[in-house]
This record gives structure tokens, C-alpha cells and sequence, in this order.
């Protein structure tokens, strides 16, 4: 179950376990708790530890009480673990128990791959004889809950003190005498001994076979360690459960109920008692025979140690480790510490410690970065060091850099309890006094406030973002509110800014989200002029400002959002605006026309999501992709028959939700499909619910279905004025206006958050005013696809937001995409490790194998099943074969010690191929991207890489690695011969200096006449020169002939062997940097044999002459591409079809000239059609929606609500 009162850090497993065996319950701190409280924050607080006078305990396991868990065996949603174990020292009791019972997915995971503990106060008690401190692990799949009881000592002070002070066994000798002076062969009881006879007594009472439990009271044994009769220790005795008869002056044993399946606590009560008193026993045995230097009859029994048994109950061995050289320093332990790490932890530990410790306790996220960055720099590792960076450029920040934020507004360490609200008029309040420079520092410093208070309100300032109409009014001032009128915020704008390209960038922002919000086409056009009265820039001015030089035609169309983005950042403005507005109107007018049923449909993008454009075209082009999404309820889980899956999907259990999450991803994904057909319009525009989906986390989806039905009600009738120009006339009238409003609509897409209005279908054409009415019914439109409405932005739907309009790499996305389909898919069984098998897997999936090779002997192979290739980073020009032999061939492993090669046993449909191209500069550490081309060839033949028995593959391979390996070593000579100064080879370069030695004998002349003295030098050095430049020329020959010779060899080796063919389907293309960039994809139709490139809501044929922009982009202009796909040859034409339209046009409505006339009107494919505004939604019957504008035109249709 989940505790409410769960909140703040957590612990590894590991780092409980270590506290665990420091704390002790008997002497705890008064300020801090070693094992219950996590570290104190550095500088805060000293790093403490437990206390100097603490027990180092000795822990033993108590076996009879513990339930350890079974060598190598998972836990499930069944599983419960208790370990009991006993100090040697100071003799506290603890019992470690740890219940996976409420368990979907427990630890360890490939995600989390240990637990990760939070304190649960609700679970503690304190009492005086006991303790109980309870954590939880906060892994959401795993949530196991972890108890650790304390007890205190069975045998108390003073009963150790009545079986072993010394005093008191004399007087009990004496007494036996004194009573039995007859009595023989008494002595004095040692501490030992006495110790010794009760742990026989106790023994012998646990042994259910031991049939005498009754003996004499005067038995000289018992009567030397326990008084006459037992009299002295009678109290110890009866608590043991001893029993005195006086009758028959007799002691009998106790007799503890034997341990039995399913029996009560309170019946095994009893000899969990004695056991403890036992083990006790045992422990002071020990101690005062090494104390008063006796013999220890218990010296046999060793004593084993429980930190095994204790790392196991803890699921904390094995984990992977580094090798610390260097000592430690207090501050790192401290670092380690709080981070719930321990030093020992390998780089991927520490990382995970600092993600869990954020997403648990996010306020101290810059005391957790603190702690991570120092890590980092000391161990100097490369995985830690790219972490940090990565996170830097991600805005992390760390105390100081707080302090110093906070510092900068006059606010003391933490802000002093100021608002946001107080923090932000602070800001504003500097701005009219500060440079340039200052005032950018003042937005870093709120910036950084910002993060750490995760304020958004903060954060759009600091960037200068303007997301909503109280925001862009606030920046404004000036009094100006809802009721302003556009002309007096365009003065307010001039007034604001006052020439300043930084405020006036923002400013428009502020006009563009009012100018959204009203529908104003006066503020459109003031942002597309910069005037009110319709004023446009010409195409020739426009090229101008953006700085091209070339003809508008001869510029590539995938350059101009390029070119658009460094336009803005190079110069800001009014007049860039109007400069990119003038060609995109242009670009809007050269798009040629297509017939709607023969060509795809472009996707309009919603901010940045181009990557998931391409995407989405990629997966509607393979024909068995797009059958399994349009005819999903044939191929998903029957969540009535079942409520789990036993199969694996990505290597993992998942749980229901991610079920029904990948189902609804999966429903959003077939309505895009269904619009992508029959829309008859050039673009379509992804629903917000889908893009944002595939970003929102599976175990989130239900947030939609929760909501209640007046929320939903009113995001139904929720809905957008219909636009006065959106009128359906003669193709002819479509006016250059309509046009410009449709590009500025796609532009502030670009630029403007996405908002949390419906989205609903376009609006129903309005006949114009002007026009004669029509007699009689207009004709009916034919049903478009339904188009849902989004449902009100909660927390998760606005991280989802905002990861989709930032830019993702493709690959992940890719990936995440396919976790989420194939979770809703059923399972047709699977394979030996658990993963599910289903049609999804079977187009994409590869199986390799890894062969490890030790002294030239093949070890056992391994099967590996993935859904692409991954290559290595490109370091320098090359193609694609030779990027997957550098996959593909014989390499060391780690260490050296070992080598592996791969090989593909099972070839899928479509060979995907991961081109990635951000690497790590560990000189400058920091992250690059690669633009080094790769030539991709249009065949692929596999062969070479096969796992055949059968054939001579492995021998050709074997010949070709070491050919490799020569023509390596070749190659690396070559360098070093090559360009050795000033563009000078080796050879060239002695030459020459030996021509500049020969001629010192002339120079030293001319030396000597001016009283200078001559360079002296060897005589015969330049014609050693001479000779040395010949021989490395020679040398040089060869190698560059041995080189030739082998790469000839090596074309050749595998010439034959095509048998597996692949041609290339797609390639998705990337232009620009690690963290921003646009992606477009290019798809080929093999029906046409045609190239297609998919630029968001631009899909336009690849011309012949321009196909090498495919196969071997080398130029910035032709991107990079990162993800190749290849098609089986034999199946192509059956599997790729990316055109599949079946566009449904609605009738226009005919004019009383047409009517007359007899002949009806057809549209024209010359003109775009005009813009679309949002379709009206009412309420209509209980579970459904209406959807409809016009009444005269558009049918209404009845859609379920459900939850959307």
C-alpha cells in the first residue's frame, strides 16, 4: 500500500544495510539517527556518524526464526523476507522484514536496480521493550515496505548479574555446606559454569525429543550455579518458564510449543524466548571466558556472521562496484552519504542515487547536484562527468549558485521567506536601471531561482516567456487590461520597448498571445507588417534581411526553417518577422498541386515536434503497422479475460495501467491514421491528446478517465468563435489574407505553448452575407472522422506538454512509441526470456548473437533480441557497411582479457538501423554532434553477417577481421607520414631539409663576411637526408600499395554472397545541434519508385538529380541522417505503401448560375483550401457528444464523450 506521509529522501539498500550494522539502539544520539535520518545537508550540519562508543555489533542469524529468501529467486507479488539476528556484544535483537506483497514490479529492475527506501513514520512504534522503524521503497512498481524491530536484551541486568557475580556463587557453596555438610564433591561454581548448566537446561527444554523434564531440586550441579533448591535464581528460572514443586520438591523444564505451519505469533512467543536466551547465553560465554581467562565450553560453536544473510533479505549484494585508490575525504563521505549512496558505488548507482533523491525531494535539488557534481570531479570518470554536463546544460544549478540568485535581489539564503510573487516584482523593479549585461544577468539569477522552486511563473520570466494573456498584459503595464483596444496596445508596445531588439522580441510575443486570444486579424496583420493598414514586404526585400543572396527558387525548401531560426537569433524584429511571413506566403504559392487520392497527407507541427511528424509518417508508410493500428480491437489484450500479463514487454512485467495506457495511445493513434486518409485537405494536424500521450508516463492515462462529468461537459462546449472569413465560395475567392492568417497560424505555432483549448473539427463553411440564397437543402457533406476535445491540462498532461514541444531525440521516442503499442497488444506467446511475442515484434525484431572468443576458443554464445542496429558515433567520413563491421567484427572486451563478435541469427521485415550522432569530448567535457557523412547504399545485402553453420561465412569474416586490423595499422602509418608540416609528407619534408642544410655552406660564407661565425654541422647529413627521404618514399609506396591491395580484397570477399537483399525505405535526417535542430524523414514508394520527403506539413518529391541528398548527404544543407531503415527485398512493395488516401470531399453548394446550367462545379486542385477554424460542440444525450457547425452543411454526429 502507498503511505500519504511518505515525502522527502531516501536510502539505497546498501546504505541501510551499512547504518544498520552502525546503529545502535541502545546509545542514539539525541540530534541524529545514523540509520533513520538522512545525512545532514553539508555546511548545515556536521557529517556525524554513530557514536564513538556505539557496539560494533557482531550479528548472528537466528535461522529457526527467519525466512530468508531462496538463492537466486525473484520476489513477486507474493513474496515476504524476514531475517532475525542477535548482537554478540551487546545482545540486542533485531528482526529485518521486508514484504513485497503489495509488489507489481519489485527491485531490482533494469531501471531501478536497487531499492531505494523512504521513511514511513506511520510504521514506527516505540515501546520498552521494543523498537520498529519502517521505510518504503519508492520505486512506484515496487513500493515494497521495510521494517526493522529492535529488542532489548531477554536476560536482563539483573539477571546476568545473579548468574555470574562471583559474591553471590561463594555464598551459594557456602550454603550447600552449611545446609549438607554430609554432601560430597561440592564446589564453588565459576561464572562460566553457572552460564553453561542454564543454556543445558534451555537446550534440552527446546528438544521435543528430550523425555525427561523433571529433575531433583537438590541436584549439586544445579544447587552450586542456582542456590539451595534453586532459591537464588528462582525468579530468572520461573520467567524462563521453569516450574517448582514443592511437593515433590522437583524443577521441571519448560516446554515451549513446537513451530508448526501457519502458526500465530503468540504461540511461537514462547520458544522464540528461550532461542534468544539461548544465543544470549552463548554471547556471555564467550565473553567472561575471555574475560576472567577460562575455557569456553561453547568454543566449538562458531559464532557466524549475518551480513550475508542481512544483504540478501536487503536484495543489496552484487551490486556493481568501483575501485576507490584515493582516500576520502569528510566532505565526500558526507556528499556520498546524502545522496543514500555508499563509496563503493559504481557510476551508474550514483547516478540513479541522484535521480531517485530529486524526483523524492526536489526542493533540494541543488544540495543533490552539489553532492553529484563533487562526486563527479573526483572520480573523473566519463560517465559521472557527462551526467553533470548534460544536466548543467538541462539548467541545474547548486547552492552557491542559489545563494548567489538569491544574494543578487537582496534576499538572504532561501529567500527569506519571499513569495514568488515578491521575488518576481524585485526583478521587475531593477529592470529600468540595469545594462544590457545586467539585466541578463538578472534573468539568469531568476532563472535559477526559478528551477529551484520549480515556479513556472518564474522560469517564463527569466526566458522571457509569455504563455498566457495575464502574463502578456502584465509585461505590457501600463494599465493596459482584457478591455485594452489593439490600437492602444500597439502604442503601449512602442512605448515598452523603445527600440530595444530584447524587449521588442518579447513584446511581440505579449501582442501574438493577445492577438491569439481575441481572434485579431488587426493584431495579426501589425505582426506580419508592422502596420494596421495590410502592408506586406516583397519577396526580393525579404531575402535581403534574412541574408540570402541566391534566388528564391534555387534555395533548398528543407534549408528555410533553418534559415528562419538564425534570422530571429542574428535579428530579432518587426521587420524579420514581415521578412519570413512575405516567404512563406511565397512558399505557400509554390507548392505544386497534387491529386489528393494519389499523394500523403503532410502533419502540421505543434511547436517542435517535428521528430514525431517524421515519425508518424514513417509508421503509417509500413502497410502491416498501419492495418495493426486501424484494426487495433482485433489484435489488443482482452482486459475482460484477463487483468495482467505473465509476458514481458521491453524486458519487463507491466503493470494494468500500462495496459490500458498503450490501448488508449493506440485509439488516439488510429483516429490520426483514419484523418490521414480521409481528411481531403494537403495537412492534418495531430490531436494535442496524442502528441502529448506519447510523452505522458502509461501509469498516468487514468488522470483522463477520472474526471467528472461536468469538467468534461464543459470542455465539450467549450468552443471557438467561427472566423468571419471562413467562407466555401469559387476556389477563385479564397483571399490573399485567408492565406496570410493560415501561415501565421502554423508560424505562432512554432513559437506560442500549447494551450489547453479543445481541439475540435474544423468549422462548417457560413454562406457569405452578400450572396443570393440557395433554394432549397443544401447538399450534405459526407461524415469526416470524429475529432475529439481534449480534456483540462493537470500536472502530468502538462510534463507530457512540455517534454513534446521541446526537442526529443527521435530514437527515443521511436522506442517509448513501440513500448506503448505493443503493451495494449495480446501476447501470442513468448520467448526464453519472457518477452512477449506479437505482430508488432515480428516486423521489427532482430535476433544477434554475441560469441565471446578466449585464447582463439569460441565460448558459449548468447541470443540477443533487439529492434535496431545501434552504430557507433561517426569520428570521420564513411558508409554503412563498414559502420556495421565496426559493430559486427571480432573487438576486445573491457579489460582486454577477452574478445566478442556478433552475428545475426534471425533477420525481421524491416532492418532498422540507429545512425547515432551526439558524442562526449572528454577534453572539453561536454557533448558534440557529429555531421560526418555516412553513404547509405540503396542494397543491402546481410549475408556477411549471418550465423550459418552450413557455410564458409565465419572463415571469410575471420580472413576479413585481421585484414581489417592490418589495414588499420597500415592506415595509422600513413598518417604519420602524411601532412607532417605544412601540408609537407614525411618523405617531402627530409627531403627538403636537406636541401636547406646543403645550402648552410653558402650561408655560412656570407656569415663569415659580416664578422658572424659559421653554423657548423655534419657534412654528410644532407645526403643521409637524401637517402633517409628516398627509402620513406619507398617505404610510403608500399604502404599505400599493401593498402590497396587489402581494401581491394576486402571489396571483393563477400561479392557473391546476396542472397539476403534489403533495399533502403527510409531515412529520417537531423539539421543542427545536440539540444535543437529540425528533423524531416524521406520514404520511398517502391509502387512509383518514388522518393518522398516529409517536412512536417510539406510532403514533396524527391527529384532524380537530388537522390544523393539521400543516399550520401555530405553537404549541412542535406541534415544528417540518423536512423536508416532497409526492407526486405522479396516483400517490399507488399509491406511499403505510403500512400493510402481515401479522401472524402464534401459537395459544394451549387449557385443558381450553376443550377441552371446543369453542370455542377468542381473544386480546384490549383488552390489551397481556405483556412478551417474550430467546429461547435453541444451536448447530446447521456455518453456522447454532438460534433457539427452549421446545421445546413454539416450532419451532426454522435461520438462517445468517454473520457476526451
Amino acid at each position: 500500500m502507498a503511505y500519504a506521509s511518505i515525502q522527502g529522501p531516501g536510502k539505497t539498500s546498501p546504505r541501510i544495510n551499512q547504518d544498520l550494522l552502525n546503529f545502535d539502539p541502545l546509545k542514539v544520539k539525541q540530534s541524529f539517527n545514523i540509520l533513520t535520518e538522512a545525512a545532514p545537508v553539508l555546511g548545515d550540519a556536521n557529517f556525524l556518524t554513530s557514536n564513538n562508543d556505539a557496539c560494533k555489533h557482531d550479528y548472528t542469524t537466528k535461522a529457526s526464526q527467519s525466512q530468508p529468501p531462496p538463492f537466486d529467486q525473484r520476489p513477486d507479488g507474493s513474496t515476504f523476507h524476514k531475517l532475525a539476528i542477535v548482537c554478540k556484544h551487546c545482545r540486542i535483537h533485531a528482526d529485518v522484514l521486508l514484504d513485497y506483497r503489495d509488489c507489481t514490479d519489485p527491485c531490482p529492475t533494469s531501471t531501478h536496480p536497487l531499492h531505494h527506501f523512504r521513511r514511513v513514520p506511520a510504521l514506527d512504534e516505540a515501546h520498552n521493550t521494543h523498537l520498529n522503524y519502517g521505510w518504503q521503497c519508492s520505486s512506484p512498481s515496487c513500493s515494497a515496505t521495510l521494517n526493522i524491530k529492535f529488542k532489548v536484551q531477554r536476560l536482563h541486568k539483573q539477571h546476568v548479574l545473579s548468574l555470574t557475580d562471583t559474591s553471590q556463587l561463594k555464598k551459594r557453596y557456602e550454603d550447600i555446606l552449611r545446609i549438607e555438610p554430609e554432601r560430597e564433591g561440592i564446589k564453588q561454581a565459576t561464572p562460566v559454569e553457572a552460564l553453561t548448566r542454564l543454556r543445558k537446561y534451555i537446550k534440552d527444554s527446546l528438544n521435543p525429543e528430550h523425555n525427561k523434564r523433571t529433575f531433583p531440586a537438590n541436584n549439586k550441579r544445579f544447587m552450586e550455579a542456582f542456590g539451595y533448591y534453586g532459591a537464588d535464581c528462582r525468579p530468572v528460572l520461573e520467567d524462563l518458564g521453569f516450574e517448582y514443586s514443592e511437593t515433590d520438591i522437583t524443577w521441571t523444564l519448560p516446554n515451549p510449543a513446537p513451530y508448526v505451519a501457519g502458526q500465530d505469533a503468540d504461540s511461537r512467543k514462547h520458544r522464540e524466548y528461550l532461542e534468544d536466551v539461548e544465543l544470549e547465553l552463548v554471547a556471555l560465554m564467550g565473553k567472561y571466558s575471555k574475560d576472567m581467562n577460562l575455557a569456553n565450553p561453547a568454543a566449538d560453536e562458531p559464532w557466524h556472521t549475518a551480513n550475508r544473510d542481512l544483504e540478501r533479505t536487503l536484495a543489496s549484494q552484487g551490486y556493481p562496484r568501483t575501485t576507490i585508490t584515493r582516500r576520502l575525504t569528510p566532505n565526500l563521505e558526507a556528499y556520498t552519504a546524502s545522496l543514500g549512496a555508499l563509496p563503493d558505488f559504481a557510476d551508474s548507482l550514483i547516478e540513479f542515487c541522484y535521480d531517485r533523491q530529486t524526483m523524492c525531494d526536489p526542493e533540494q535539488q541543488p544540495y543533490y547536484f552539489e553532492c553529484l557534481r563533487e562526486i563527479a570531479q573526483f572520480r573523473n570518470t566519463e560517465a559521472l562527468t557527462m551526467k553533470v554536463a548534460v544536466l548543467e546544460s538541462q539548467g541545474c544549478i547548486t547552492r552557491h549558485d542559489l545563494r548567489e540568485a538569491y544574494s543578487f535581489f537582496g534576499l538572504s539564503q532561501g529567500g527569506g521567506g519571499a513569495d514568488d510573487d515578491r521575488i518576481l516584482n524585485l526583478y521587475q523593479a531593477q529592470q529600468p536601471d540595469l545594462s544590457a549585461e545586467a539585466a541578463e544577468k538578472s534573468r539568469v539569477m531568476l532563472g535559477r531561482i526559478g528551477t529551484a522552486r520549480g515556479s513556472q511563473v518564474l522560469m517564463n520570466a527569466s526566458t522571457q516567456s509569455i504563455e498566457t494573456v495575464e502574463e502578456a498584459l502584465a509585461w505590457l503595464g501600463n494599465g493596459v487590461g482584457k478591455e485594452t483596444s489593439d490600437d492602444m496596445l500597439t502604442t503601449v508596445f512602442a512605448i515598452k520597448t523603445e527600440g530595444d531588439p530584447a524587449k521588442e522580441e518579447i513584446g511581440r510575443k505579449a501582442i501574438a498571445v493577445i492577438a491569439k486570444a481575441r481572434e485579431s486579424n488587426e493584431l495579426k496583420t501589425w505582426l506580419e507588417t508592422g502596420r494596421m493598414d495590410g502592408y506586406t514586404m516583397s519577396i526580393d526585400e525579404a531575402l535581403r534581411h534574412v541574408d540570402i543572396t541566391d534566388s528564391f527558387d534555387s534555395v533548398e525548401a528543407t534549408l528555410w526553417p533553418t534559415i528562419f531560426d538564425n534570422a530571429r537569433q542574428t535579428r530579432p524584429g518587426v521587420q524579420t518577422e514581415r521578412a519570413i511571413t512575405s516567404i512563406q506566403q511565397a512558399l505557400s504559392g509554390q507548392q505544386p498541386s497534387h491529386v489528393a487520392a494519389d499523394w500523403p497527407v503532410g502533419l502540421t507541427s505543434l511547436g517542435n515536434t517535428c521528430y514525431l511528424n517524421s515519425l508518424l509518417q514513417y509508421y503509417f508508410s509500413i502497410k502491416p503497422l498501419r492495418d495493426i493500428v486501424l484494426e487495433y480491437d482485433k489484435f489488443k489484450f482482452d482486459l475482460s479475460t484477463a487483468s495482467e500479463k505473465t509476458e514481458r514487454v521491453g524486458q519487463r512485467q507491466i503493470s494494468l495501467l500500462e495496459i490500458k495506457g498503450g490501448q488508449k495511445f493506440a485509439e488516439d493513434l488510429k483516429h490520426l491514421f483514419e484523418r490521414m486518409i480521409k481528411d481531403p485537405s494537403s495537412a492534418v494536424k495531430p490531436e494535442q491528446d496524442l502528441v502529448c500521450r506519447a510523452f505522458l508516463d502509461p501509469k498516468d492515462s487514468d488522470l483522463w478517465d477520472n474526471k467528472d462529468k461536468a469538467e468534461v461537459e464543459h470542455a465539450v462546449e467549450e468552443t471557438v468563435p467561427v472566423a468571419a472569413s471562413s467562407v466555401v465560395a469559387e476556389p477563385d475567392s479564397i483571399t490573399k489574407s485567408e492565406v496570410q492568417e493560415d501561415i501565421m497560424e502554423i508560424t505562432e505555432s512554432q513559437d506560442v505553448k500549447m494551450t489547453d483549448m479543445p481541439l475540435t473539427p474544423p468549422a462548417s463553411p457560413q454562406p457569405k452575407p452578400e450572396t443570393n440564397t440557395v433554394q432549397g437543402d443544401a447538399p450534405k457533406a459526407p461524415p469526416l472522422p470524429p475529432r475529439r476535445f481534449s480534456t483540462t491540462t493537470n500536472a502530468a498532461l502538462e510534463r507530457a506538454q512540455s517534454n513534446a514541444t521541446q526537442q526529443q531525440d527521435v530514437t527515443e521516442v521511436h522506442d517509448g512509441i513501440q513500448f506503448r503499442l505493443r503493451a495494449g497488444l495480446h501476447s501470442k506467446g513468448h520467448d526464453a526470456s519472457g518477452e512477449q511475442l506479437d505482430e508488432l515484434l515480428e516486423l521489427f525484431s532482430i535476433g544477434l548473437l554475441d560469441t565471446p572468443v578466449k585464447d582463439g576458443q569460441q565460448l558459449k554464445s548468447q541470443l540477443i533480441r533487439d529492434s535496431a542496429i545501434q552504430l557507433n558515433v561517426p569520428t570521420e567520413p564513411t558508409d554503412l557497411y563498414t559502420a556495421l563491421d565496426a559493430v559486427f567484427d571480432q573487438q576486445p572486451l573491457d579489460g582486454g582479457h577477452m574478445e566478442q563478435y556478433k552475428s545475426i541469427i534471425s533477420a525481421p521485415p524491416f532492418l532498422q538501423v540507429n545512425i547515432p550522432r551526439v558524442g562526449f569530448n572528454k577534453e572539453k567535457a561536454e557533448q558534440y554532434k557529429s555531421e560526418h557523412s555516412i553513404k547509405l547504399p540503396d542494397e543491402l545485402y546481410l549475408d556477411r553477417y549471418m550465423a550459418k553453420d552450413d557455410s564458409d561465412i565465419l572463415d571469410r569474416r575471420r580472413n576479413a577481421w585481421n585484414w581489417r586490423r592490418k589495414l588499420t595499422e597500415l592506415k595509422k602509418g600513413q598518417t604519420a607520414q602524411r601532412d607532417v608540416v605544412s601540408g609537407l609528407d614525411g618523405p617531402t619534408a627530409v627531403a627538403e631539409s636537406a636541401k636547406y642544410i646543403q645550402q648552410m655552406d653558402s650561408a655560412n660564407a656570407g656569415l663569415e663576411e659580416l664578422g658572424i661565425g659559421a653554423v657548423e654541422f655534419e657534412k654528410a647529413l644532407p645526403e643521409v637526408l637524401h637517402n633517409s627521404a628516398g627509402q620513406q618514399a619507398v617505404h610510403l609506396r608500399k604502404v599505400e600499395e599493401e593498402a590497396a591491395s587489402l581494401e581491394q580484397s576486402l571489396n571483393g570477399l563477400f561479392e557473391e554472397l546476396k542472397t539476403m537483399k534489403y533495399r533502403l525505405q527510409a531515412v529520417f535526417f537531423h539539421r543542427g545541434r545536440t539540444a535543437h535542430g529540425h528533423y524531416w524523414i524521406c520514404i520511398r514508394d517502391f509502387s512509383t519508385e518514388t522518393w518522398r520527403r516529409y517536412n512536417d506539413e510539406r510532403v514533396e518529391k524527391v527529384a532524380p538529380e537530388k537522390l544523393n541528398e539521400i543516399f550520401e548527404a555530405n553537404d549541412w544543407s542535406h541534415g544528417t541522417p540518423t536512423y536508416a531503415v532497409y526492407v526486405r527485398d522479396d516483400i517490399k512493395t507488399a509491406v511499403v505503401q505510403p500512400v493510402c488516401r481515401q479522401p472524402e470531399q464534401p459537395q459544394t453548394v451549387e449557385t443558381p448560375q450553376e443550377q441552371q446550367s446543369g453542370q455542377p462545379r468542381m473544386p480546384s486542385d490549383d488552390v489551397p483550401s481556405a483556412p478551417a477554424a474550430e467546429h461547435a460542440q453541444a451536448s447530446h444525450s447521456e455518453g456522447f457528444v454532438i460534433e457539427g457547425g452549421h446545421e445546413d452543411w454539416d450532419k451532426p454526429r454522435s461520438v462517445a464523450a468517454g473520457p476526451w
